[in-house]
């Protein structure tokens, strides 16, 4: 090899993939990876002697081979490293010397290595060593396992028995002294997840994958220089073989971003693990100085919480169920096709929330009422009622009674049967009948929703966590061109002004019901909480946010780049919602008509019919016949043998993969079973990662996985329930028509 004609490529794979790496890089590695100057430009006409040589070549061979391997395993990566100009990291002096440089910072080999000792020293130690931790509070306060249990309104208290049982035996279990640790361990360097920050010279890779038993090892870098010099000296194709022994997931992941970065690996780990497994993961930081490996670390603990929402859980499911099979057998028109007759393309579609915003959108709103489609979407039919606005449509997604009590307290009586409802399948009957209109529509992933649509013959709608979300769907569904959010703020600047005031949560109207007032009362609470955690406005500067609005501007954010098509336009000073235009009040106009309100409101009609399932029972039957299938399935995922907290842990990775595998996702049992299987799999991961030995693990894994056999098959009970009492109530509506 020599230092002449630089520019011409020196690989050509036999794959056809041209890796532009040069021979500028071997000058470098011979005139020094921190530049050259005038005087070491005699060195380029220097012949390299035969060890100096070798070595430079074993180093390019490792770096193309391991270019190869990123090509075929981690594209992305391959793709930021070639498209970065960058030189050989390291020069190697006529005795085979090596220098190896690293933002701003040169050693040889030994160097690097004691850096990387003193490191490994850290994550060696459990007990100082980083790691995620994910409170465990219940285990001091048991009632928090389950919180649902406060409220009346649910059918069946089933997932509260066996939470609680779960969490109570490993609280005997562990009640002496010494039996029960203060944070989770899997055993002497034995860990489910490792993850490591920063790659360089690694030598640390090659100690967590031989001297640890891992199950996933995700190497993170935010500097592609540092990545680039790792494929110099790490040889990622041994490694990655060496890991497979036992190891499941072996990732490399880069991003210059430190927020994209962090989406990522949310996204990764939820499509890979059980979310509940981020618990206890050890966390090895390669590169402690790196200002952006703080900031993606600060974002990965600032978004933790994302990993345990919208679970949902067999109680809710069930409530939701038995409302689906009485609004199914009353025939409602349910959304089950798009409208025959297009919308107008200037039709106008406001979408109204019950957010602070609202309070100063009001003479907006009142100005082009009758020129705009109006959904009312949950508690701002409370603001709406109070200014005298009526909506063309009230949008409801919640299953619970509070809905209809207060729906029968809020509706001004005029409004009383006029206003049609467009609500989830899942709402309590007794809101259907609070009018002359009621329209359905189904939920997506719901069990109650496949009562009545049981092989998806109808749209289904991402229609939460708020019900914003809900009349944002549908107007999209629908075909609306032209949609402006009004309230829906999905944030705020004040804690005291976290919703409109004209609404529920400030005029009163919470005396309905106790629960009412203490869904309100929890809303308040939530929202003095909230300004730890800061969101992007929409005008601007940063908002407060919560957990739910966060959740439901991200489900937004999808539902928007689902219909490029639409303009949506955000006239709130709350969030930004990425896809929809910051929109200024008085800078609004719009060409829409009287005209174009009403026949976009006719052919929106059109879309609502009875064309759906018609005999919901027979439906349920089929679930119930799929639950003893999948009761089956987990008897023998849960039969074979534990020895040691690894092997609890690799049961519960394929429990969650049978639940969540593709091959399941049409099936209509599981989403049923889903949101408390993750539930359940938290409990029990967190209590055997708690307990002091193996021994004791095992000991608790072994009962654990008995209630979790007994749960399935309480469920089964459940759904049996239902079916009864439906045929009961059929049986005697049917005799009073007669």
């Amino acid at each position: 090899m020599r230092a002449d004609n630089p520019d011409k490529p020196v690989i050509r794979p036999a794959s056809g993939v041209q890796l532009f790496f040069v021979n500028r890089c071997v000058s470098t590695c011979l005139a020094g990876a921190n530049g050259m100057d005038d005087s070491s430009q005699g060195a380029l006409d220097q012949e390299w002697t035969p060890l100096q040589e070798a070595y430079i070549q074993k180093l390019m061979a490792t770096y193309q081979a391991n270019l190869l391997f990123f090509h075929e395993r981690f594209p992305d990566v391959f793709e930021n490293i070639m498209g970065a100009e960058l030189p050989a990291p390291f020069e190697v002096d006529a005795d085979g010397g090596l220098t190896i440089y690293s933002a701003g910072y040169k050693g040889d080999p030994k160097d690097y290595v004691d850096l990387s000792r003193i490191l490994m020293d850290v994550f060696n130690n459990p007990k100082i060593r980083p790691r995620i931790t994910v409170n465990h509070g219940y285990i001091n306060n048991l009632h928090d396992v389950a919180p649902h249990q406060d409220y009346s309104f649910f059918h069946s208290y089933i997932e509260v028995e066996y939470r609680t049982k779960l969490v109570q035996k490993f609280l005997d279990l562990t009640s002496e002294e010494g039996r029960r640790l203060p944070l989770a361990d899997f055993g002497d360097k034995k860990l489910p997840i490792a993850i490591v920050f920063g790659s360089g010279f690694g030598w640390h890779l090659d100690r967590l994958v031989d001297d640890y038993d891992l199950r996933h090892l995700l190497i993170v870098d935010t500097d592609i220089a540092r990545l680039n010099l790792s494929l110099y000296f790490v040889d990622y194709i041994s490694l990655a073989q060496r890991f497979s022994r036992k190891g499941f997931y072996f990732s490399v992941a880069y991003d210059e971003s430190p927020e994209k970065l962090s989406d990522h690996l949310r996204v990764h780990f939820y499509n890979l693990w059980p979310p509940y497994c981020i618990q206890g993961a050890g966390m090895f930081f390669n590169d402690y100085d790196s200002e952006k490996v703080r900031e993606l670390w600060d974002k990965l603990k600032t978004d933790l919480w994302t990993f345990y929402r919208g679970w949902g859980f067999l109680d809710d499911e069930i409530l939701g169920l038995k409302h689906a099979l009485d609004n199914c057998l009353a025939r409602y028109p349910a959304y089950t096709r798009a409208p025959e007759r297009p919308i107008p393309e200037d039709a106008m579609a406001f979408i109204i929330g019950a957010g602070p915003s609202l309070d100063h959108l009001l003479p907006l709103l009142r100005e082009y009422r009758d020129r705009a489609v109006v959904f009312s979407c949950g508690t701002a039919i409370s603001a709406l009622a109070r200014a005298g606005i009526r909506p063309d449509f009230h949008v409801e997604i919640e299953r619970t009674a509070l809905t209809n009590r207060f729906l029968a307290a809020t509706l001004n009586e005029s409004w009383k049967g006029e206003v049609p409802i467009l609500g989830l399948s899942i709402l309590p009957p007794e809101v259907f009948e609070l009018t002359q209109h009621p329209l359905m529509f189904f939920k997506e992933m719901d069990v109650g929703a496949m009562v009545g649509n049981f092989f998806g013959e109808a749209p289904v709608f991402r229609s939460g966590p708020t019900c914003t979300n809900g009349g944002l769907a549908l107007a999209l569904r629908l075909g609306f061109r032209n949609i402006y959010l009004m309230g829906v703020d999905l944030g705020f600047r004040s804690e005291a002004h976290h919703h409109s005031k004209a609404s529920v949560y400030f005029e009163g109207q919470s005396t309905v019901s106790p629960d009412l007032k203490k869904i309100v009362d929890i809303t308040h609470k939530r929202h003095r909480e909230a300004n730890a955690r800061e969101v992007e406005g929409n005008f601007g500067g940063k908002v407060f946010s919560t957990d739910t609005f966060t959740h439901s501007r991200d489900s937004m954010v999808i539902s928007l780049r689902e219909n490029p098509g639409a303009k949506v336009y955000n006239l709130n000073d709350g969030a930004l919602i990425r896809g929809a235009e910051p929109l200024h009040a008085e800078d609004f106009t719009s060409a829409a008509t009287p005209a174009t309100r009403m026949e976009a409101i006719e052919a929106m009609l059109g879309a609502f019919t009875t064309s759906y399932d018609q005999d919901p029972l027979h439906s349920l039957a089929m679930m119930q016949e799929q639950l003893v299938a999948v009761r089956e399935d987990v008897a023998r995922i849960l039969a074979p043998e534990v020895h040691e907290k690894m092997d609890i842990v690799e049961r519960m990775f394929d429990l969650h993969h049978y639940f969540f595998a593709d091959k399941h996702r049409s099936t209509q049992i599981f989403p049923l079973m889903r949101g408390s299987m993750l539930h359940m799999g938290r409990f029990l991961y967190d209590c055997m990662a708690l307990c002091a030995t193996d021994e004791l693990a095992v000991e608790y894994a072994t009962e654990a996985f008995g209630v979790i056999q007994n749960f399935l098959a309480a469920a089964s009970d459940g759904l049996q329930d239902l079916a009864d009492a439906a045929r009961a109530r059929q049986a005697s509506d049917q005799g009073e028509q007669q």
